[in-house]
């Protein structure tokens, strides 16, 4: 129903959210220094 898609779209933009702060924390240049073993 509405209800379950609804819940499914929430669900996945939590996971796009989550993995948007994953790549941008990857790809942040003042990271570097903790990032030796790449």
């Amino acid at each position: 129903g509405i209800m379950a898609a609804a819940r499914t779209n929430a669900q996945i933009a939590q996971a796009l959210a989550a993995l948007t702060t994953l790549v941008v924390r990857d790809n942040d240049p003042g990271r570097d220094s903790e990032k030796i073993g790449k």
